[in-house]
C-alpha cells in the first residue's frame, strides 16, 4: 500500500515556486517547468513568496531576489520552514555569498547567474530525483 501511494505521489505534477523581481526570467523559466509537467506559481515579493510557499508547499523554489545578505538570509529562513522542498538560490553579485551561512538557512544550492534557462532546468531536475519525486 505505501508503495502505491509513492508512486501515485510520483505521478503528481510537482509544485514549483519561483521567486524573482525579474518577470521575464520568470515567464521563461515558468513555460519551461510546465513543460515538464510542474505546477509553477510565480512571486515577484518576499511577502507574496511566503505566502505562496505556505499555500502550496512546494517541491521546489527558485529564489531570484536582489535583497540586502541579512535580508535574504531571513527570507531564506522563513521559507525553508514551510517546505521540506528543494530551495535553489540564485546569485548574481559579484561578491561571493558565504554559502554556509545560506546553507545554514536552509538554501540547497546557491547557483552564480546569470545561468541559462535551460542549465536551471537541468539543475532543478536533478533536485526533483535527490528528494525522490521524479
Amino acid at each position: 500500500m505505501v508503495a502505491g501511494n509513492s508512486a501515485e505521489r510520483q505521478n503528481e505534477p510537482h509544485h514549483v515556486l519561483i521567486i524573482s523581481q525579474n518577470a521575464g526570467m520568470a515567464r521563461v523559466w515558468k513555460a519551461l517547468f510546465e513543460q515538464k509537467n510542474c505546477r509553477v506559481v510565480c512571486a515577484t515579493s518576499p511577502q507574496e513568496g511566503i505566502s505562496s510557499s505556505h499555500t502550496i508547499s512546494p517541491a521546489l523554489i527558485l529564489l531570484d531576489v536582489n535583497l540586502p545578505e541579512s535580508e535574504r538570509l531571513n527570507l531564506c529562513r522563513e521559507l525553508r520552514s514551510t517546505t521540506d522542498g528543494a530551495l535553489l538560490m540564485l546569485d548574481a553579485s559579484a561578491r561571493n555569498p558565504d554559502v554556509l551561512e545560506y546553507h545554514r538557512a536552509g538554501v540547497d544550492e546557491t547557483i552564480a547567474a546569470p545561468i541559462s534557462p535551460m542549465a536551471l532546468l537541468v539543475k532543478s531536475l536533478a533536485w526533483f530525483a535527490r528528494i525522490g519525486r521524479v
